[in-house]
């Protein structure tokens, strides 16, 4: 325990040496050590980072596990019927669908679902609980990317998506400027008056809400954060209007903190 309080203590010490004198890893070597850490095999120790159903997080607690994905569709579904987007829809990509929290709850949403991941193993779960639990009537497709070519969606996934959903995966992107090229990949993909869905980690006035620029492997779930009005304006600058943003500072389903859930649409 003496141990585990001084080690914690000295890696704090220096994050906090790191954003004082702004000492990081360029934003390729942090995409290349993203690429190594997400390509592991998941196992019930770390594959809490899929949000797998029987990862440590989740075990015995299969209710818990579900609401995540229906927390996240009731957000969707008061959006859409406030502004007056008829449901289901047709087609739903989710980037980074993990171990399939989210998607089937959102097949439930949509005809076709396009799921994208990293992680081949990740991906190999999502379809699994896809084929148990999904509903029959939606169509999943399954499609792995590297870290360093996320517009290899592009070339696989038709335009004309109504619905992009990305949680808990933002603030796992290796950089800042990596999370842009998400949001204009997304941009993309959508038809116009589309809708995505996205959730960030928001940074406050503290030095330990900062992204963290560096040492991926120690500290994937913090690599990076957004004020949230920076965020807000990061999604204008790649051509989305802002709708709306919900704020949880405490969400009850994982133990983590500082959520922040946008509501972008590409204007018609």
């Amino acid at each position: 325990m003496l141990k585990r309080k001084i080690l914690r203590g000295a890696r704090l010490m220096e994050d906090r040496i790191r954003q004082v004198l702004h000492l990081s890893q360029s934003p390729e070597a942090r995409a290349r050590e993203a690429q190594a850490f997400w390509s592991k095999p998941i196992d019930k120790s770390n594959s809490f980072w899929w949000h797998a159903r029987d990862s440590i997080s989740f075990a015995d607690a299969e209710e818990k596990w579900r609401r995540i994905g229906e927390r996240h569709t009731q957000l969707w579904a008061d959006f859409a019927r406030a502004a007056g987007i008829e449901r289901p829809v047709k087609t739903i990509v989710e980037w980074g669908c993990g171990g399939g929290a989210n998607a089937i709850a959102f097949a439930r949403e949509c005809r076709e679902f396009w799921g994208v991941d990293v992680s081949a193993d990740a991906l190999a779960l999502c379809t699994k609980e896809m084929a148990i639990g999904a509903s029959a009537s939606c169509v999943f497709h399954p499609l792995k990317i590297d870290v360093g070519d996320p517009e290899a969606a592009l070339r696989a996934i038709p335009r004309g998506v109504d619905l992009f959903v990305c949680c808990y995966v933002f603030e796992l992107f290796p950089s800042e400027e990596y999370g842009a090229r998400i949001l204009k990949v997304a941009h993309e993909l959508l038809k116009p008056d589309g809708v995505a869905f996205i959730q960030i980690k928001y940074a406050t006035g503290s030095w330990q809400t900062r992204s963290r620029r560096w040492a991926y492997s120690r500290g994937a779930g913090n690599m990076t954060t957004y004020r949230v009005e920076e965020f807000w304006e990061l999604a204008e600058s790649c051509g989305f209007e802002p709708k709306t943003v919900t704020l949880l500072p405490k969400p009850p389903e994982v133990p983590d903190v500082r959520y922040a859930y946008f509501m972008l649409q590409k204007p018609a």
